[in-house]
């Protein structure tokens, strides 16, 4: 199946396979993944025409592709704010959105040396080192990229999953970030040792699962529903112990900022209002929704 040495014939026939199941621009973007993993060969290698000098079968990654399975699971690996992560069924495959809470997070603080700012106060010397929590952090994609881009802090990883951490401590390592990971529940969090933190940030679960009807197949059947989903009797659980946690766990004027579901802006922002937050905000993303809440203590 798939003999030739034309990349670009074998490109318009792997798309050409799925778009039965995928629309055509979305098919190239697959397919375009598969063909610089298993072939080492770039966009521009395929318009190109470049010649395949290496062999792969697949005929098994087509179908693993049409029962929806997602290509990040098939190679293993995913890019985050310019990085590669490794991804499997027990982590989220990280979206674009959450690159905008670590992008936001740059923008709200800006580190020189190990002093922090937020907006023009400076809130740490020298003599007090920036301390990073990530809460609920999965793949570790937004603890690593911290800790990647400000180098002098001392960044944190939380999560209940232990198979998470597994791979979150391997991406680490992928990466070469300092970052300490601890199998931690959210919902039953007690002051910590390791505070006061001067950041805490968070993707949490947050999709309810009244919302399920309107997902993809592929992210019902794939991803990891333990970080996904919330009761619709209690969308916010996760906020309402984020909040109280950060509240007692931030040093003056510190910051936390968390992904949201966008029905519920108003509402996330209100706990972070009652637990004596002086700063909220709703920060919309790249499609004009309600993303992020970001709170300063």
């Amino acid at each position: 199946m798939y003999l030739t040495t034309s990349s670009k014939l074998l490109f318009n026939q792997l798309v050409s396979e799925i778009t039965s199941v995928y629309e055509e621009n979305e098919a190239k973007s697959i397919v375009y993944l598969l063909v610089e993993h298993y072939l080492n060969l770039s966009k521009t290698d395929i318009l190109l025409d470049y010649p395949i000098n290496q062999s792969c079968d697949f005929q098994d990654i087509i179908h693993r592709l049409k029962i929806q399975e997602p290509v990040q699971y098939i190679i293993g690996e995913t890019e985050f704010y310019g990085r590669k992560f490794k991804v499997t069924p027990d982590t989220l495959i990280p979206r674009p959105e959450t690159e905008e809470l670590v992008q936001l997070t740059f923008k709200s603080c800006e580190s020189r040396g190990e002093q922090l700012l937020i907006g023009n106060k400076k809130i740490l010397n020298s003599q007090s080192p920036l301390s990073i929590l990530d809460m609920g952090t999965g793949s570790g994609c937004i603890a690593i990229s911290l800790a990647c881009e400000l180098p002098n802090a001392q960044v944190y990883a939380y999560d209940i999953s232990e198979s998470a951490l597994e791979i979150a401590k391997e991406n680490a390592k992928i990466n070469k970030a300092n970052v300490l990971f601890e199998q931690v529940d959210i919902l039953n969090l007690s002051p910590s040792s390791l505070s006061p933190f001067s950041i805490i940030v968070s993707n949490p679960p947050y999709v309810m699962n009244a919302e399920k009807l309107k997902m993809e197949q592929n992210v019902l059947d794939y991803e990891p529903h333990l970080a996904l989903f919330v009761e619709d009797s209690n969308p916010l659980i996760f906020y309402k112990a984020i909040a109280e946690f950060a509240s007692k766990t931030l040093i003056n004027q510190g910051l936390c900022i968390v992904e949201i579901n966008q029905a519920f802006g108003l509402e996330t922002a209100e706990l972070f209002w009652n637990q004596g937050f002086r700063s909220v905000e709703v920060v919309k993303d790249m499609f004009g929704k309600d993303r992020m809440v970001k709170a300063i203590l």
